[in-house]
């Protein structure tokens, strides 16, 4: 039953290995001897210098000759401490001054130096002296010598002698990804005319940070990120289910936007809502939240998640509005923030169903269909979905639809109508109407939504629900058409050759990740690669051996991407808070806020890959690039 629609096709290994792109992690036993020195030196009274000189040449994993090397001390509720010193060119030198230099520094009494956990160090070695360059011309849409690259270069401000340096990993530690944003935080620090008033130059460093006992490579202020591997999928997800439950609220809801960088719960696109008194939650999202927690539950067989699952789900019911349909039936929408969002009232049947597939108990089967009859009384005679039910307390009507069409919502809908009649509904007769009024709904979103709606579509498709839904709906014979699985098919294909390849990546981390204009800043984008996930699981229904490959590789290197989204306690040395930025899925590399939606996107995405086993990952054992890739594309084999 495969398609005539041709795969892209790419050269063998362009999808593969991406952390061979990146620097090597060359750091041997002298480079955690060294570490254990500065430490005691931090310390001591009088360190010994002499000591520290051997210490710092058996360091053989760390450059010898620099230009300068920086030295950062962070601590939880301490603004981090941070010198620079020169040192004739050799890092024994400039280490031992920069030591000098902290010892010195009137705030050192606060660090706890002698404790790993609690006090990190961080060094950045500068091998080449800062080159000049002008603050207004460099930028990140820039070519060649103009292109500066936020993450990676550095800047020093030089001003009657006074030097202010801003390292290529302040961009991760403050949250910011570009230069807009690195001006307007160079302003409010330094005043309006700091542009005009500082001389600027420009370099690039070596930066490690301290964990425990050893040292960390960092990429971009993010810990290097290196093969993937079984063992970090499972870290992943359970860090986040980790941090899910332990944030949740008394009455269900989870902890809606984190921002660890300023560890505060305002939420950047509701600037005015106060996170104490007035906090913005989104429905729709919360839903997707009680996803991740059972999906979890499916693949572990633990059962910690689905009590505070069933209290969210139940927080989401009180939300429901009870209203009879044009003919007669029961139903209920989501309504919050005085909006009945179709969205809403979809992902929240889609969790109720997935409750129904895991567990098999029967409780919320009413709530279900109340909701179902609610969304199929939303699908009108043109197939066209009405978007709200609700807008600020006025009913939506018909003729009034167009004002508050929503992209997502329908995908969003038909998920939830697709667990609904596959895990909950059972009379055939509900079934075929169900299914009528889905086709009807998708005809309009496949054939003539791209015609009406002609500007919302961009070279990278972002429809996931609906690759979903059609995923889902695909077990149901009567559902399966060639329309609906080619539209999967076309948006999963555009998606691969929306990718940053291992070898055309601008820049290694932005291998696996998409973009819409290829340059352009990474999107490791956690909601389409669970539509590129059901687009996998869907070649694998009708046999479509091409793109099982090339989904499969495609989505080894996505999850490889969104990696570097994930917080880590080696990746939180920044963190005000350490316990609530852990577990975090940050949506940007260098940005430091996260939201539920974009912590269960791709946790979502991770357990999928692992409740469905087809998408080979390594098992951890030490392999060459050359062995590791062999292995990789061995996974062909059950195609």
């Amino acid at each position: 039953m495969s398609t005539d629609l041709p795969p892209p096709v790419y050269p063998l290994g362009v999808l593969e290995v991406p952390e061979r792109r990146l620097p090597s992690d060359h750091l041997t036993p002298g480079d955690t001897t060294l570490l254990a020195m500065l430490r005691a030196a931090l310390q001591a009274a009088a360190p010994d210098w002499e000591a520290l000189r051997v210490a710092v040449a058996g360091a053989q994993g760390f450059r010898q000759r620099c230009d300068r090397v920086v030295l950062i001390l962070y601590q939880a509720s301490e603004q981090r401490l941070m010198v620079v010193r020169r040192g004739g060119g050799g890092l024994g030198e400039a280490l031992e001054q920069a030591l000098k230099a902290l010892k010195q520094h009137p705030r050192i009494g606060a660090f706890a130096v002698a404790d790993q956990e609690r006090c990190r160090i961080q060094l950045d070695i500068i091998a080449q002296p800062p080159v000049p360059c002008d603050i207004r011309e460099i930028g990140m849409s820039r070519r060649g010598a103009l292109h500066f690259e936020v993450g990676l270069d550095g800047l020093v401000l030089e001003r009657d002698g006074k030097r202010i340096y801003v390292l290529p990993g302040d961009a991760y530690v403050h949250s910011y990804m570009g230069m807009k944003q690195l001006r307007r935080r160079l302003t409010r620090l330094y005043g309006n005319d700091v542009l005009d008033a500082y001389s600027f130059a420009r370099f690039t460093s070596e930066s490690y940070i301290s964990f425990g006992e050893r040292w960390v490579r960092l990429w971009r202020g993010h810990p290097l990120n290196g093969p993937l591997t079984q063992a970090r999928l499972v870290q992943a997800t359970e860090l986040a289910v980790d941090h899910i439950l332990r944030n949740q609220q008394a009455d269900g809801r989870f902890l809606y936007y984190y921002n660890a960088a300023l560890d505060s719960r305002r939420d950047h696109e509701h600037p005015n809502r106060d996170p104490d008194r007035n906090p913005f939650y989104n429905i729709v999202r919360h839903s997707g939240g009680i996803l991740t927690g059972l999906y979890h539950a499916r693949l572990t067989g633990s059962d910690r998640a689905l009590a505070p699952m069933r209290r969210a789900i139940d927080y989401l019911l009180a939300q429901a509005r009870t209203y009879e349909t044009h003919d007669g039936r029961e139903a209920h929408y989501i309504y919050y923030n005085r909006k009945g969002k179709l969205g809403g009232s979809g992902v929240g049947l889609y969790a109720l169903a997935e409750h129904r597939r895991l567990t098999g108990d029967r409780r919320y089967d009413e709530a279900a269909r109340r909701l179902a009859n609610h969304i199929a009384e939303q699908i009108t005679d043109s197939g066209e979905f009405i978007y709200y039910k609700v807008y600020l307390d006025k009913e939506v009507t018909e003729a009034d639809n167009g004002k508050y069409f929503s992209f997502y919502y329908p995908g969003e809908a038909l998920c939830g109508l697709a667990g609904y009649y596959l895990y909950i509904l059972e009379d055939e007769v509900e079934k075929a109407r169900l299914l009528a009024a889905v086709h009807r709904a998708l005809r309009f979103l496949i054939v003539e939504r791209p015609r009406t709606r002609a500007s919302e579509y961009r070279a990278l498709p972002s429809d996931a629900w609906l690759m979903m839904a059609m995923m889902e709906f695909w077990d149901e014979p009567a559902f399966r058409r060639d329309l609906y699985r080619d539209f999967v098919f076309t948006d999963a294909d555009a998606m691969v050759r929306q990718m940053y390849t291992v070898d055309d990546a601008p820049y290694p981390d932005y291998a696996g990740a998409f973009f819409y204009e290829f340059g352009e800043y990474p999107y490791a984008d956690g909601a389409r690669a669970e539509g590129l996930m059901a687009a996998f699981t869907l070649a694998h229904k009708v046999g479509d051996k091409a793109r099982i490959a090339l989904y499969g590789r495609a989505l080894r290197l996505l999850a490889w991407a969104t990696m570097h989204l994930v917080n880590t306690p080696e990746s939180i040395y920044f963190a005000a808070n350490p316990d609530v930025a852990l577990g975090g899925i940050r949506f940007k590399y260098t940005r430091q806020w996260f939201r539920i939606d974009t912590i269960q996107h791709v946790c979502a995405f991770y357990l999928k890959m692992m409740l469905d086993g087809r998408v080979a990952v390594s098992d951890g054992t030490t392999a060459s690039n050359e062995e590791r890739a062999t292995c990789i594309f061995a996974d062909e084999r059950s195609a």
